[in-house]
């Protein structure tokens, strides 16, 4: 008789815990909030335009990653048409001078040292090291909890050429980092390779995955990438209910036994998996009465991902020779909340997916951080109207911004969509509006969290609330991870059967 697992959450861990354990048996049920799977991982439709959220690169799009190999387990990768942008992104300052972050390490080294020459030491230290990481592929098949000595011995017997590497530029941020540099707009370009109090080892990661070309754009967004692996779930026969908001998690006896809708209705299963929101699942749906110390530490101290003020704007015109990802200065802060205002603008041309605007125009997006997530909650639940209010200023502020750095936008504003950390709480349910969970810092590493809680029994967690670090590949893995977990506990192989059609060459099923 097979057994039966309820999953909350249809975002892109719970559909990549649903495919691994249909792969091997299991009768599954996802049980999502929202009308649409995908959670954070989203595109959506504004008059003529598709408005895409999440994806600015997917790690594993190119086969010299082995996140390919993970991927090619749920979809067809040969079908989807990355792109690989020659620049990571450009970044300039007051006076129009600009420094282009090339993705080939060769180009980017030219152009640091031609804009900086000041900074040549450091910079070939810097380049040099993202050299050495693009040959860096860890192992992902099996779950940590399920290693043995022989593959931790392995794992450390690859790692051992970087531990130098690791140990030099692991305990510094994007930030401190920075300050080596004697240019400013060199310091400025290296604090912003990603979130500044980010570890600089994960930005030369990403640096590296785009070198190799294993960080691609899939064409078509968000939304079509997350439903390319929702059909593959329901391929697989796994079922999922939308509108359907878990309040609470069932225990008889120390042990999930199902769920409790928020129509009060309830479901059972032998095991429960929640890849929703860690904090609600944690302190709501449990009601406090089960965790661990790692992730009780967590919420107590760990900083997270910055919610998001995400500014999207039509424009009926292209926009040739600009770059795809731009930092630029304003000509003067912009108060964004009570709290938080910026003196740069983080914007995206999208003029690289003709899917997602007509021929002729073009989506531009802005997202905005900030961590006053409370005061656009606050906003959304007491006071509508200025709550719209403030929308209509930032996406006014925002307009204003482009004009003046691109010009000829205001004439041709064909759709203005703005979403607040209200928007995404309400759509996600992410604690603080928080878009990818548990941010890496050099006080904190990369060490991911447990999937289980103590004195719960048949209850896994999967997801960014447990895979720290953010993007797809670490959500993925998380699904499988609990998969494996749940097949081990049952004592059976974990099997993996790729899309059909698309492994002819190759075994039709492979066991870990």
């Amino acid at each position: 008789m097979k057994k039966k697992v309820i999953i909350i959450g249809g975002g892109m861990a719970g559909l990549s815990a649903g495919c691994y354990l249909r792969m091997n048996g299991y009768d599954t049920d996802i049980f999502e909030m929202q009308d649409v799977p995908g959670g954070v991982c989203t595109s959506w439709q504004h008059g003529e335009y598709t408005v895409d959220f999440c994806l600015h690169w997917l790690v594993g799009s190119g086969s010299a990653n082995s996140f390919y190999d993970r991927w090619s387990e749920l979809i067809d990768m040969e079908r989807i048409r990355f792109v690989d942008h020659e620049e990571y992104a450009r970044v300039e300052d007051e006076q129009g001078r600009f420094i282009r972050l090339f993705t080939n390490v060769d180009k980017l080294e030219d152009e640091l040292l031609q804009k900086a020459p000041e900074d040549e030491a450091e910079i070939r230290r810097f380049t040099r090291a993202i050299r050495q990481l693009a040959s860096l592929d860890l192992p992902s098949e099996k779950a940590e909890e399920l290693t043995n000595l022989w593959d931790r011995m392995k794992t450390a017997w690859k790692m051992l050429p970087y531990l130098g590497l690791f140990g030099k530029y692991m305990r510094l941020s994007n930030k401190e980092y920075a300050q080596r540099f004697k240019n400013p707009l060199l310091r400025k370009a290296i604090t912003n390779l990603f979130e500044p109090e980010m570890t600089l080892v994960f930005s030369m990661m990403t640096l590296a995955w785009m070198h190799t070309k294993s960080a691609g754009y899939p064409i078509g967004g968000s939304m079509r990438f997350a439903l390319k692996v929702a059909h593959r779930y329901q391929r697989l026969g796994g079922r999922i209910h939308f509108h359907s908001r878990v309040d609470k998690i069932l225990v008889e006896d120390g042990q999930a036994v199902g769920i409790q809708l928020a129509d009060g209705s309830q479901h059972f299963a032998d095991y429960v998996i929640s890849a929703a929101d860690g904090h609600s699942t944690i302190f709501k749906m449990l009601e406090g009465k089960y965790s661990n110390p790692e992730l009780l530490k967590a919420f107590e101290s760990r900083p997270t991902f910055p919610a998001l003020v995400f500014v999207a704007i039509g424009v009926g015109r292209t926009f040739e020779g600009e770059p795809h990802s731009l930092l630029f200065p304003l000509c003067a802060p912009v108060q964004v909340d009570s709290q938080t205002a910026v003196n740069d603008l983080y914007l995206r041309i999208h003029n690289f997916d003709p899917s997602l605007a007509p021929k002729g125009k073009t989506l531009l997006t802005v997202m905005i951080e900030t961590y006053n997530y409370q005061f656009w909650q606050t906003l959304y639940e007491e006071s509508p109207e200025q709550y719209r209010a403030e929308k209509e200023r930032i996406a006014e502020t925002v307009i204003h911004a482009l004009e003046h750095r691109l010009g000829n936008i205001q004439a041709h504003v064909e759709m203005t969509d703005v979403a607040t950390p209200a928007t995404f709480i309400h759509y996600t349910n992410n604690w603080k509006g928080s878009f990818e969970g548990w941010l890496i810092t050099p006080e904190n590493g990369m060490q991911q969290l447990p999937h289980q809680l103590d004195g719960l029994d048949n209850f896994y967690l999967c997801g960014h609330w447990v895979a720290v670090g953010g993007g797809l590949p670490t959500v993925l893995l998380s699904g499988r991870d609990v998969a494996q977990l749940i097949c081990h506990k049952d004592g059976q192989p974990f099997i993996v059967t790729p899309p059909a059609g698309v492994e002819e060459h190759e075994k039709s099923q492979l066991i870990y």
